[in-house]
């Protein structure tokens, strides 16, 4: 698979929300609250109320831009991978015209969602497949946490807000895709609004098991295994569930990234590349390194992409 990411920048809303201000705000209780904190790790969140979704994109976007003005002409597509179905009202869309505006008349936009969280990274593969060998997309994986059913996942999660803006492209960069893989579950996917449906007392209890066999399902298409991978960055969803995972596939400590949790908390679709960049930034990896990023989605959908460091590129 050829694609490369060439450049990446992650901004995050500009207000933090502390943990307990989120659990006023959503009508948690005291023991809720508790269980946040002491057993999922979340200690705050990127969230600002008075921030809209164009706000929170349009300086990541201008950044990754200004820094590639000069091939600004190659960039043909870009996609805005989002969780919500509808991030706007239908008859307002606001990115295409941000995006027009910031890069140019001639880029085509498309958004993207039905993989929920995990979009980002399986929009990746589709993009590797229409870029020419000179041409260049935006991916935009940006979310607001604009409504208390956007922001809690109940007995979960509590949302974060950041923009997560990648340059992608065939042309050599830092950071090389060597595969992409998803897996799918339908099963939770099925809901008529009966509290039975999609057997939802049976998710957590078939989840550790679905995110290893997915992990262990990404390693062995790419030919590898969990040894020759020195990280997986994955989605900050909370740090019980992360934990299960490290001790159900006997990985030693740090090799799961998840101090990001109690910092920013579950940005939706952005985790895997905040926790890549945090990574690069803290030189936990060095040339040659090889990542999985993992995201899961609701439905249940889990994507992951297997990246090779090599800034000398």
């Amino acid at each position: 698979m050829r694609l490369t990411i060439n450049d990446m920048e992650i901004v995050f809303a500009p207000k933090m929300q502390t943990l307990d201000e989120a659990a006023r705000a959503l009508g948690l209780t005291r023991i809720e609250t508790r269980m946040f904190e002491r057993f999922y790790g979340l200690r705050q969140f990127p969230h600002d109320e008075s921030q809209n979704l164009t706000a929170l994109i349009e300086p990541a976007l201008q950044n990754i831009v200004g820094r590639h003005a000069a091939m600004a002409d190659d960039i043909k597509l870009c996609v805005h991978c989002h969780t919500i179905p509808s991030v706007t009202p239908f008859d307002a869309p606001i990115l295409p015209s941000l995006v027009r505006r910031v890069v140019g008349e001639h880029v085509e936009y498309a958004g993207y969602t039905m993989s929920h969280c995990a979009t980002g990274l399986v929009a990746l593969e589709q993009l590797a497949s229409w870029l020419g060998d000179d041409e260049y997309a935006l991916v935009i994986i940006a979310e607001k946490a604009f409504h208390p059913k956007v922001q809690l996942i109940a007995d979960t999660t509590i949302m974060g807000e950041a923009a997560c803006v990648l340059l992608v492209s065939r042309r050599p960069g830092p950071v090389r895709l060597l595969g992409t893989t998803t897996t799918r579950d339908g099963q939770f996917s099925i809901n008529s609004g009966h509290f039975t449906d999609a057997s939802p007392m049976h998710f957590p209890h078939s989840y550790t098991d679905f995110v290893c066999r997915h992990i262990i399902k990404s390693l062995e298409h790419a030919g590898l295994g969990l040894n020759d991978i020195t990280h997986i960055a994955p989605h900050n969803v909370n740090l019980a569930s992360w934990k299960d995972i490290e001790r159900t596939l006997s990985l030693p400590a740090g090799k799961i990234v998840m101090e990001n949790i109690a910092q920013y908390g579950h940005c939706f679709g952005a985790d895997p590349f905040i926790n890549l960049q945090h990574l690069i930034e803290t030189r936990q990896i060095k040339p040659g390194d090889k990542v999985l990023l993992i995201s899961i989605g609701l439905g249940i959908t889990a994507a992951s992409a297997i990246v090779e460091y090599v800034p000398e590129v």
